[in-house]
Formats: C-alpha cells, sequence, structure tokens
C-alpha cells in the first residue's frame, strides 16, 4: 500500500514540474492535459484527465477509468496520480501557468476553496446525476443560483477506536464523555501489551490541523461570525476562549499521542498492528483497514470537546469540470462522473471500491462497510458536528500544519502555537 501511495504521490509531484516548467508538446503530461484530441483507428477520442486527492481510492479510481473507457469510443479518460495535501499547489500551478491544460476533472473543498477556483469551473446544471443529489447536499457548490460541482461522498470523522482492546483494558466507550475522560482511558489503554500510544494522528496538513481543529472551531456558537472577525483584523485566535481551551486539552493528551509523526499510512498501519488504540481518522480509512486484514472490532468514537457526543459528518469536497477545456472535454467529463454516478457499473466503484457513503439517490447501500455504517449511525441520531474547516484560509492548511510540528516538537508552547497560527492566518486572507 505505501509503495502504491508513493507513486500516486511522485506523478502528481512529477506533473507539477512539467507544468510550472512548461512541458514541451511532446511530453506524456502535456498531452494527457491538452485541449487536442487523440487519433485512434478511424475515429479521435477527446482526452479527459481527472485528478483528485484520496490517495487511498486512486487504484480502484484508475479500475474505474478502464471499465468506462471500454463502454464508449468517443473519450479517453486518464486518472493523473493522487495529490493529496498537494491537490492545491498543484492546480494553483496549473490554471496560472495554462488553464486549457489543466486537469479537465479535478476536485475542491467548497468555501474558500471553492471561490479561488470558481473561475475555472463549469457549471454543471444540465448532468443526471445533479438531478439525483441528495436535497441540501448541493447548497455549498452553488454559486448564483448554479451548480458547479458534485459532492463526492459524504464522509465523518472522529476517534476510530479499537473495541477489543479497549474490552481489554477496562475502558467503556460511552463512558468517555469529557476530556478529562478520554485522558484517564488512554492512561489505561497504554498498558495493553504493544500499545505504543493510546491515540495517533497522521503527519498530512487535514489530518495534523484542519481537521483536529474543526472542533472547537464547530463547536462555536456564531462559527462564520468568528471566523469573519479573525479576517477582518478584529479578534485574535489567542483570544478565542475555545481555542485557548483546546490548545489546553491538547496539552493534555499530547503525551499520549505519536505526536503527529506517522504518514497517513502508518498511522492506520499502526492502528492495524495494535500500536494504537484510537486514531484521529475519517470512513475513508476502510480501504487501508480492509488492506491490512483488520480482524478487531473497530467503530467511532467522538472526540470529546466541551462534552461533545457526536462526530463530524460533511461532504465539502466536489468534483468539479475545467470550463477552459474543450468542448468535446467538457462533455466527456460530465459522462464519466454521471457513469460513475448513476449507471450500476459505475456506482459499484463508489459504493464498493472507493468505500464512499453516497450523496444521491439511486445507489444500492445494503452492502455499506462498517465505519460507513457508523457515519450513517451518527447521522441519523443528530450526533454530528458540522465541517467548517472549509472556511479556514484556502491554501494555508500546510503551514498551519507547520506550526502544529512545531507544537508536538515542543517548540511551541501552547500560548505560542495559537499566536503562530494566528499569523499564519492572516497572511493567507491577505494574499
Amino acid at each position: 500500500m505505501k509503495k502504491k501511495v508513493g507513486a500516486a504521490l511522485l506523478s502528481v509531484a512529477m506533473l507539477s514540474t512539467l507544468v510550472a516548467c512548461g512541458a514541451k508538446s511532446d511530453d506524456g503530461a502535456n498531452k494527457a492535459n491538452s485541449a487536442d484530441t487523440t487519433s485512434k483507428g478511424t475515429g479521435k477520442k477527446a482526452v479527459i484527465t481527472i485528478i483528485q486527492n484520496k490517495v487511498e481510492i486512486q487504484s480502484a479510481l484508475e479500475d474505474a477509468v478502464k471499465e468506462f473507457n471500454k463502454t464508449q469510443d468517443k473519450y479517453e479518460v486518464q486518472a493523473l496520480g493522487a495529490a493529496g495535501d498537494n491537490l492545491m499547489t498543484v492546480l494553483q500551478t496549473q490554471f496560472s501557468s495554462a488553464p486549457e491544460k489543466a486537469p479537465t476533472i479535478f476536485t475542491t473543498a467548497s468555501g474558500s476553496e471553492f471561490q479561488k477556483y470558481l473561475p475555472y469551473m463549469a457549471p454543471l446544471d444540465d448532468m443526471k446525476a445533479a438531478s439525483n443529489i441528495v436535497e441540501g447536499q448541493d447548497t455549498a457548490a452553488r454559486n448564483d443560483g448554479k451548480l458547479y460541482g458534485l459532492p463526492v461522498a459524504l464522509e465523518g470523522f472522529g476517534l476510530i477506536y479499537n473495541k477489543d482492546m479497549f474490552k481489554e483494558a477496562g475502558v467503556n466507550a460511552d463512558d468517555i464523555k469529557t476530556w478529562d475522560d478520554l485522558v484517564a482511558a488512554s492512561t489505561k489503554l497504554e498498558q495493553v501489551k504493544g500499545v505504543k500510544k493510546a491515540i495517533a494522528y497522521a503527519q498530512e496538513s487535514y489530518f495534523r490541523f484542519m481537521h483536529p481543529f474543526n472542533w472547537p472551531f464547530a463547536l462555536m456558537k456564531d462559527t462564520s461570525g468568528t471566523i469573519a472577525k479573525i479576517n477582518a483584523g478584529e479578534l485574535k485566535l489567542q483570544d478565542i476562549p475555545e481555542l485557548k481551551e483546546y490548545v489546553a486539552d491538547l496539552d493534555k493528551i499530547k503525551d499520549h499521542t505519536n505526536l503527529s509523526k506517522d504518514t497517513y499510512d502508518e498511522q492506520v498501519a499502526g492502528f492495524a498492528a495494535g500500536q494504537y488504540a484510537m486514531i484521529h481518522q475519517g470512513n475513508w480509512a476502510q480501504g487501508l483497514l480492509n488492506d491490512y486484514d483488520v480482524k478487531f472490532e473497530y467503530g467511532f468514537l467522538p472526540v470529546p470537546f466541551e462534552g461533545n457526543q457526536g462526530i463530524a459528518v460533511g461532504n465539502s469536497n466536489f468534483f468539479r469540470v475545467n470550463k477552459h477545456a474543450s468542448e468535446d472535454q467538457q462533455a466527456g467529463a460530465k459522462a464519466f462522473l454521471d457513469w460513475l454516478l448513476t449507471d450500476p457499473a459505475g456506482q459499484h466503484y463508489v459504493t464498493d471500491e472507493f468505500n464512499f457513503i453516497p450523496v444521491y439517490s439511486g445507489f444500492d447501500t445494503s452492502k455499506m462497510d462498517p465505519l460507513s455504517q457508523e457515519v450513517n449511525r451518527y447521522a441519523s441520531e443528530g450526533k454530528t458536528v458540522k465541517w467548517v474547516f472549509d472556511q479556514f484560509p484556502a491554501g494555508a492548511d500546510q503551514e498551519f500544519a507547520n506550526q502544529m510540528e512545531k507544537y508536538y516538537a515542543g517548540k511551541l508552547t501552547g500560548e505560542g502555537l495559537l499566536e503562530a497560527l494566528q499569523n499564519v492566518w492572516m497572511t493567507a486572507v491577505k494574499k
């Protein structure tokens, strides 16, 4: 699995370099992104490229692309390497240099990322998949009444915990209602043989900062109002009570974590091997857990900040179509996405191979994986917390994560962390 992920990320790095340096017309990457069509037999096929950030689905996406290509002879879809945390950098490089050669299909979050890349997005209201979106789940992709994205999946994150290990340690997950309860449980769990640390965070920017800091922002009374004041320079992070409390809680749990040193793959591998009792992750980790053939029972545990008893659920990631691509490429992009999201053959990949929770009607969800079932359960019980990290400044996730790394390394105190994050935030807002 690590080799697969590494190869996927490498191909994106190479692609970004080619674009930044101005690839020659005969380069493969340039052909893949060109508005030209390629000849095959007596006809021509428009080349459709797709780039996205979920490394865990890349192999299955490539399989889906191959199957779609066999169903028709007008388009050739090519799955570029998954960009992971580098996606925003790659997109910015490509769209700023040659929008018509940028990927035909790309993914971004809602909020600030949506607004930043809106000038490159084609409206998708005429698509079959658009009419199947579950009510209310397309709001974040609309601008001036038009739809500019198709939601990728409903997703949830929190603490994924090893139920068998909890039993062995004598810890009842239902009893963890406060942060102090979590600290006490962590102490017990670390007495179990083979456990290195109770909790593991991953080092990638979204897993190190964006998702963990969703909790204090989402649990505020007025998240949007608070963020607006921060952006306007009227309020500093270090003066916000919820953030001060959250960092104080991080100080309490820090010694019971892996200090966010592991890659995503290593984090999940450590959990699968019994080295960690809990990982801060989402249902997208199901694919990796399947790869590691996990035998123990696992499920979601809410992060108990301020007594929270829900998991974070949202659908902030959307498929976008490049409006600067040729008409044939845009038509091909829509054809592929409609096939993926409305045709049973394509839907199979979404639910069974990507392990996604669909945000569309017409899917068979009877065989959903364990983590997806957990997300559905929390959602149906109304025990959810909103995704608000998409309101953080666009493109600043890596620099935010860099400050978290310094904090975990002991180079920043909790107060110093908030001051550093404030500087990163304001720098990003002014760009």
